[in-house]
């Protein structure tokens, strides 16, 4: 009897082994396919600053890569490999899927605070939301973007929706776009764009926007990714903030609300206007 039970507590413990394993090379598998990126970039340098991939974590930033190395730590003009890699430099500041951050001091930005999010934690639907605030202590232009590639169309011609606001006492350039090739920084699409100037006023400025774009099914078919790009441009003590939200979806009516509208427009043709009578 005791054979027996001794027998199937190792079964336990190998069938617990073997589920942890599985788990953990979930983990892994999923960094390595993961497909939600968040860039940061500072114009001094000749190549990106910063690149974090969704549920990548445990990398140390290049800069503290270097100071265990005792390579010393260059003082302008840092680099990165190039984004065609898509090394990471800096760990997802975030264990949920669907979310992803970066916060710290970029070149003259003092302070950077960036969050992207995307399926699956905004849901099922091809959405994407980043948010931004960022605080200079000199002169210089940082380049934010968020990228998805993981969106299908439905099929349909594609409308892509840009809402966004925020406020800034420099200049900030915003686009959002879309890419057939399922690449991550690719602007084969513009979809939408502003340019937002608080730079010349004491106090800042406040801004909104809401555009939308439709691609036809002709041109954008099968895979595709959206992405969301903000230029900021700040002098020195200079402060901005933004959301900017970027969902798509098929430009087509729904069956139902179309069969709806045509039940409404069917039922209106047998409404009767009262007969004024004639004597």
């Amino acid at each position: 009897m005791r054979n027996v039970k001794s027998g199937e507590r190792h079964v336990l413990r190998v069938a617990a082994y073997v589920g942890l394993c599985a788990s953990l090379l979930a983990l892994f598998t999923r960094a390595a396919d993961a497909e939600l990126y968040l860039r940061v970039d500072h114009s001094s340098t000749a190549e990106y600053d910063v690149l974090v991939v969704d549920q990548d974590f445990g990398v140390a930033s290049l800069r503290d890569n270097m100071r265990l190395a005792g390579g010393g730590l260059p003082t302008t003009n840092f680099s990165v490999p190039s984004t065609a890699s898509l090394t990471p430099t800096n760990s997802d500041l975030y264990a949920q899927e669907g979310v992803i951050g970066f916060s710290g001091a970029v070149g003259d930005f003092q302070m950077n605070v960036t969050t992207g999010f995307s399926s699956p934690l905004l849901g099922p639907e091809a959405r994407m939301d980043l948010f931004n605030v960022s605080f200079s202590g000199g002169s210089g232009t940082l380049t934010i973007e968020l990228w998805d590639t993981g969106f299908e169309t439905e099929g349909d011609d594609t409308r892509f929706h840009t809402l966004l606001g925020g406020t800034t006492d420099g200049l900030v350039e915003i686009a959002t776009y879309a890419d057939g090739d399922a690449d991550a920084f690719g602007t084969e699409y513009l979809l939408a764009s502003g340019i937002y100037d608080g730079s010349h006023t004491n106090d800042g400025i406040a801004f909104s926007s809401d555009q939308s774009t439709d691609i036809s099914v002709e041109e954008l078919v099968g895979s595709y990714a959206m992405g969301i790009r903000a230029t900021i441009t700040h002098s020195f003590g200079d402060v901005t903030s933004f959301d900017i939200d970027l969902q798509s979806a098929s430009a087509v009516p729904e069956p139902t609300s179309a069969l709806v509208a045509f039940v409404l427009l069917l039922c209106g043709g047998f409404v009767r206007l009262p007969r004024r009578r004639t004597r």
